[in-house]
C-alpha cells in the first residue's frame, strides 16, 4: 500500500511581546498556581512517604513528574493559543486592517512563557535561595527530663548538671525558613532524609533549583507552541482532504448507480 505524503501546514503569524500587558496580567494567576504546586508538594510529600528509600523515591518522583508534565501541557496550550491568535491578526494585516497594539502584544513570543512562569515563581525561589545560602546541618537538643526528676532539679548539687539537659535554644529566623523551605520542597527533602543529614543539607542548598522545575517546564511548553499549532493545522488539512475524498468517492458511486445499463 502506497503511503501518502503528508504536507506540513505552517501558517504565518504575528510575533508579540514577551512582557506585554497580557503577560503581566497572567503573573498573579501563575503565582497562585505555583502556590498550589508547593502545597501539593507538601501534602504529597507527607502522605506518599512510605518510610523506606525505594518506597519514598518512587512516589516522590512520580509526583514531581506529574506536576512537570501538567505544567508543560499547560504551557503548550497557552503557546498554541497565542500562535493561533497571531495567525488571525496576520490575516487581518494582510487585508490592510490596522492592528491594535494590545492585540499584537498578545501574540506568541518564544520567551513569554519563561517570563510569566519565572516571575510568578520568583518569591518562592528567593526564599529558598536565601535559606540555601544560610543552610547548615541541623542539630537537635536533648529534650526534657522525666517528671520524677523534678525534685532533683530543686537540689543545688544536682540542678547545675541536670539543667544542661533541659536547655532550649530560642526559635531563630533560620528555623522558620527551614520549616517553610522544607515544606515547599517536601518530595526532595523526604527522599534525602532517607540518606542522612549530609544529604539533607545538600538538598536544602538545591531547593531553588528544585522549585524552578515546574515554571521551566511551563516555559518550554509555551516555547513549543508553534510546533503544536503546526500539528493542529496539518491535522485540520488532513481531515478536510479525507472528507473531500470521501465525498468524491460517494459522488462517483451515485453516478455509477444512476447510469442506465446498455442492452446489447
Amino acid at each position: 500500500m502506497k503511503k501518502e505524503n503528508i504536507e506540513i501546514v505552517e501558517k504565518p503569524y504575528l510575533k508579540g511581546s514577551w512582557y506585554g500587558k497580557d503577560a503581566l496580567k497572567l503573573i498573579p494567576k501563575k503565582f497562585f498556581g505555583m502556590l498550589g504546586i508547593v502545597l501539593l508538594y507538601f501534602l504529597g510529600g507527607l502522605l506518599l512517604n512510605l518510610g523506606s528509600l525505594f518506597g519514598t523515591i518512587l512516589p516522590m518522583t512520580c509526583l514531581v513528574v506529574v506536576v512537570a508534565v501538567y505544567q508543560f501541557n499547560k504551557g503548550q496550550d497557552h503557546g498554541a493559543s497565542d500562535v493561533a491568535f497571531g495567525e488571525i491578526l496576520y490575516g487581518q494585516q494582510e487585508q490592510g486592517k490596522s492592528i491594535v497594539p494590545s492585540d499584537r502584544e498578545r501574540c506568541y513570543h518564544p520567551f513569554k512563557g519563561f517570563f510569566v512562569a519565572l516571575l510568578a515563581a520568583l518569591p518562592f525561589v528567593v526564599v529558598a535561595a536565601v535559606y540555601a545560602f544560610m543552610a547548615k546541618k541541623a542539630y537537635y537538643t536533648l529534650g526534657t527530663l522525666p517528671s520524677f526528676m523534678d525534685g532533683m532539679m530543686q537540689q543545688d548539687e544536682f540542678a547545675g548538671a541536670l539543667n544542661y539537659y533541659v536547655q532550649r535554644e530560642p526559635l531563630a529566623a533560620l528555623d522558620v525558613l527551614r520549616v517553610i523551605v522544607r515544606g515547599m520542597c517536601m518530595p526532595l527533602i523526604s527522599v534525602m532524609t532517607q540518606l542522612g543529614d549530609n544529604a539533607v543539607l545538600v538538598a536544602e542548598r538545591l531547593t531553588p533549583l528544585f522549585l524552578l522545575i515546574a515554571p521551566l517546564c511551563y516555559g518550554f511548553g509555551y516555547f513549543s507552541g508553534p510546533s503544536v499549532r503546526t500539528k493542529i493545522n496539518t491535522g485540520i488539512k488532513i481531515g478536510v482532504e479525507k472528507k473531500l475524498k470521501k465525498q468524491r468517492k460517494e459522488r462517483r458511486k451515485r453516478q455509477r448507480s444512476n447510469t442506465p445499463e446498455r442492452l446489447i
